[in-house]
């Protein structure tokens, strides 16, 4: 169901190739369906810490809006173990796009050759139903990969894979030609906010902060015990045998 990779653009050192996924391609027990259309993104590149620190980025929510320039709002909404999540998010406004939330499952993994993995998938959850405030967008396939690199403990050999559904108008004809030549945009910029957080982190630099509501509090504090649990199994070498994200 996968055609072949073929590159769009490198820039910075980061890599940028596109693909096709069939309609009938399953990840995660769905198929693809009509997200076909749009394109399925790789972007590849070094990143100058080691696997372990680029993970501890995404072990919570508090540094997102460093790397991901899109993401506005986000909000765990159950965890199903100490390493898979639901999760909440919700974006801007995006040129002519109306404002887009989503419902991800994320689930972490630590390979036997210590390859990291942090696996998004769309899912439906009934504590974020669907509003008239945003545009319900699916996540259909969404990950992160951290490899050693041979000799050279303090980096790290990143790929990261993107395969949206937007919906709405930019399910159309001329919006899908427009989602999709810009395609290579939100991996590039996404890879460079990687990168500025771990110079401020090498630099003793405190990342940035934005207001949390006194409501969320609670949610912040079973936050950080999910990503002590989580850091724990990585560090044990404890893991799940069944990837509740499998990608088939």
């Amino acid at each position: 169901g996968e055609g072949p990779w073929e590159r769009i653009c490198e820039t910075d050192g980061i890599n940028v190739m596109k693909t096709r996924l069939s309609s009938s391609t399953l990840i995660g027990g769905r198929p693809v369906g009509e997200a076909s259309k749009f394109l399925c993104v790789k972007a590849e590149a070094m990143l100058d810490a080691s696997p372990s620190q680029v993970y501890t980025l995404f072990v919570d929510n508090t540094r997102v809006r460093e790397y991901n320039e899109f993401c506005k709002q986000i909000k765990d909404l159950e965890y199903k173990n100490s390493t898979t999540k639901v999760t909440w998010s919700a974006s801007a406004r995006i040129g002519p796009f109306k404002e887009r939330d989503f419902v991800t499952r994320v689930h972490y993994r630590t390979l036997p050759d210590m390859t990291l993995l942090v696996v998004n998938r769309a899912e439906d959850h009934p504590a974020a139903p669907q509003t008239d405030r945003y545009l319900r967008m699916e996540i259909v396939l969404g990950g992160n990969v951290m490899r050693a690199v041979p000799g050279k403990p303090d980096q790290t050999s990143f790929t990261m894979l993107t395969h949206v559904n937007p919906g709405g108008v930019a399910g159309t004809r001329m919006g899908t030609m427009i989602m999709n030549s810009a395609a290579a945009n939100g991996p590039i910029s996404f890879v460079q906010g990687l990168r500025d957080c771990l110079k401020r982190d090498a630099a003793g630099i405190p990342p940035p902060t934005w207001p949390e509501p006194v409501s969320e509090a609670q949610d912040h504090a079973q936050e950080i015990e999910f990503g002590r649990l989580l850091m724990e199994s990585k560090v044990t070498g404890k893991m799940l045998q069944t990837c509740p994200a499998a990608i088939t």
